[in-house]
């Protein structure tokens, strides 16, 4: 019998539904990635601390690297830890494989997003020797990175899934499938820092935004 939309939508908000509720319940996944928020953080703060003023350039890249190491030990279990609970097999029975892909896409995207923020806003608390010129425009950047975080490491996560080694197989796929994000983010959060307006970001800007549809569409072809 085909799936028709609602019902897409019904299982993906389902699976969705409880991934929040097993990560609210444990809470102890999202105490292990506040704590590296803080510390990845707080460490490359602590490293520039007697610079009178970051140059752009340093800034934009110490603020991707907390983003990348939040990102990718948050948004990298979405399929892992269903193989560690061995709960695999009862969810291919009871949803079809779509709407489990766009379900974890979806959780993905939610914990980027409040992670970045989070990172972003820690990351300008802590750091008086920065300064920022577009706070909009650095609002929009970290938006679309999290959109593109949370897409290509859902897929990653589906495909090492079942590696028997998964530890060494993730950075060795994320490194490739990131480049193009990690390009086009540090460019644009420099931009961002330097105060640039939104209208002369656009052209970067719309390539991360299709960056992250093209994995998002690669990801449903793989999926389906």
């Amino acid at each position: 019998m085909p799936l028709t939309l609602p019902k897409a939508f019904q299982q993906m908000a389902a699976v969705a539904a409880k991934d929040l509720r097993s990560e609210l319940r444990t809470r102890f996944a999202l105490n292990s990635l506040a704590m590296v928020v803080v510390v990845t953080v707080g460490v490359l703060v602590y490293a520039v601390r007697e610079e009178v003023r970051v140059p752009v350039g340093v800034a934009s890249g110490m603020l991707w690297v907390s983003m990348f190491f939040t990102s990718v030990t948050g948004l990298g279990r979405t399929f892992v830890s269903e193989e560690e609970r061995g709960t695999v097999l009862l969810l291919r029975l009871t949803t079809s494989a779509i709407p489990v892909y766009f379900g974890k896409l979806l959780v993905n995207l939610l914990l980027a997003i409040g992670t970045n923020l989070m990172v972003g806003l820690l990351y300008l608390f802590l750091s008086t020797n920065v300064s920022l010129g577009s706070p909009f425009a650095l609002l929009v950047v970290l938006l679309l990175c999290s959109i593109g975080f949370a897409a290509s490491l859902t897929i990653v996560s589906a495909i090492i899934a079942r590696s028997s080694s998964k530890s060494a197989l993730f950075p060795v796929l994320c490194f490739p499938i990131l480049l193009p994000l990690m390009v086009l983010g540090i460019d644009l959060l420099g931009r961002a820092f330097a105060g640039a307006a939104l209208g002369v970001m656009a052209a970067p800007l719309l390539l991360l935004f299709l960056y992250a549809v093209l994995v998002v569409v690669a990801s449903y072809i793989l999926f389906d």
